[in-house]
């Protein structure tokens, strides 16, 4: 089994990308100390992520569903930033189609 677990974290919410940043990555660090492999579609894209540009935008969102898919897990990083997060709940969406699980962790960051 894949131990490639995908990090849903909030990003077109939050107005201090850097900080955006920083959430993502204390969710892959949590992640890997319990011995999975993160993936994060932030940390792979953030400095390209244009909000502005729907096109971009699009592409975006069909990459992080490629790279979802080869996932066994996908965690939701701990933030009052991931509540009512559009782009999260299509991932989890996708997660629960795709009958990959959630990964739970009580941490919130």
């Amino acid at each position: 089994m894949s131990k490639l677990v995908y990090i849903a974290s909030p990003f077109r919410k939050i107005q201090d990308k850097e900080f955006a940043v920083l959430l993502a990555e204390k969710a892959c660090d949590e992640v890997a100390r319990m011995g999975f492999y993160p993936v994060s579609p932030v940390l792979l894209w953030a400095s390209r992520i244009s909000e502005n540009n729907s096109e971009e935008r699009a592409k975006n969102l069909e990459a992080s569903s490629e790279l979802l898919k080869a996932c066994a897990f996908i965690y939701v990083a701990k933030s009052k930033h991931s509540l009512n997060s559009v782009g999260i709940k299509a991932e989890l969406d996708l997660a629960r189609e795709l009958n990959i699980k959630e990964l739970k962790i009580s941490k919130e960051f």
